[in-house]
């Protein structure tokens, strides 16, 4: 799959970049390199590399970068399951925003908005028969998709944010309301 200006979605890998976001986690937790190496069973070098975008951090290695680094490790977990997986939204991270919850909401705001209007846009599409679709059912029901995912990526950025500012770990936060979810029975409870 491409995404706009050629660029290939990513599927299924089982390496990946993400240096930037190894090296936020790194500085967030106050470990250096050579710390970090004995706790994942890698080489400095090896680290080095990863952190500088010369060496794909492997995915059986994931559990290990995540045990080591605890603290606010939201962004590389976030990543990680991007450029893992491709069905998430990755981290916010280009120039022409500010990194900051305030910010984040700023912008989620209006993003919110467009994506209510594209699902009551597309509701009559929605209620039509699979094998009733014609060519022009799908303009809609394409921008509820594209507007949606806008508003997850900030959504998603602004939770993480929020946590970070407000020193929350976003998975315990996340944990804490599966169970709701899991009692609500919006969700069904998962093997660990």
């Amino acid at each position: 799959m491409k995404l706009k200006g050629g660029e290939k979605m990513p599927t299924q890998s089982s390496s990946v970049y993400a240096g930037s976001m190894l090296t936020d986690a790194i500085n967030q937790n106050s470990v250096t390199p050579i710390n970090l190496s004995g706790k994942v069973g890698y080489s400095v070098t090896l680290i080095y590399k990863q952190r500088h975008d010369q060496a794909r951090i492997q995915i059986e290695s994931v559990p290990a970068f995540l045990a080591a680094l605890p603290n606010q490790n939201q962004f590389f977990a976030i990543e990680l399951a991007h450029r893992f997986v491709g069905v998430t939204t990755p981290v916010i991270d280009g120039d022409r925003i500010m990194k900051e919850p305030l910010a984040m909401a700023v912008k989620t705001m209006p993003e919110l908005s467009q994506a209510l209007a594209a699902i009551q846009d597309s509701l009559d599409e929605l209620t039509i028969p699979k094998e009733d679709l014609k060519p022009n059912d799908f303009d809609d029901p394409k921008k509820l998709v594209a507007e949606c995912f806008d508003a997850v990526l900030y959504l998603l950025n602004l939770i993480a944010y929020v946590c970070r500012g407000f020193d929350l770990s976003m998975q315990d936060q996340l944990k804490q309301r599966m169970k709701k979810w899991f009692k609500d029975g919006v969700v069904k409870h998962r093997k660990e």
